[in-house]
């Protein structure tokens, strides 16, 4: 309805300018001038607030859907680090065996080595103590992790 007023406001402008020019009347003249500049202002006014309501529908539409991507990748992020939790769990028992496994395969070994040394020599050899403070730390350390 505005749109109509201000558009009549304009063409009664103009033609108050036109009779103010045909009869010599400057002072018909500037008021049909003024008005015309009025609605035209008007017009200019009503189209601006128009495009700025078009640009705040379309930066609620942005919001709108950074927000629901934002909510997407949130959720992947959360489902993958649940696959994660989940392999871990599985996988850290055989983890720990396979280490503890390691850890005794080592210590039978260095028996096996010191028993082997000890026929030969008929004899207590100094590099038990070492291969003993060896294997010690190989287990504290394997237990350790």
């Amino acid at each position: 309805m505005g749109e109509l007023s201000d558009k009549a406001q304009e063409i009664a402008g103009r033609a108050q300018e036109a009779v103010g020019d045909a009869t010599g009347n400057d002072d018909m003249r500037a008021d049909g001038a003024a008005n015309r500049v009025e609605a035209e202002a008007k017009q200019t006014v009503d189209d601006v607030k128009e495009k700025v309501d078009d640009v705040k529908d379309k930066v609620d539409d942005v919001k709108q859907a950074a927000g629901e991507k934002a909510s997407q990748v949130a959720d992947s992020v959360q489902d993958k680090a649940d696959e994660v939790k989940s392999a871990v769990a599985e996988n850290a028992p055989q983890a720990s065996g396979v280490a503890v496994a390691v850890a005794a395969g080592a210590v039978l070994v260095a028996v096996l080595l010191l028993r082997r040394r000890r026929s030969a020599s008929g004899k207590r050899h100094k590099g038990r103590k070492v291969a003993t403070k060896a294997v010690s730390a190989g287990l504290k350390e394997a237990i350790a992790r």
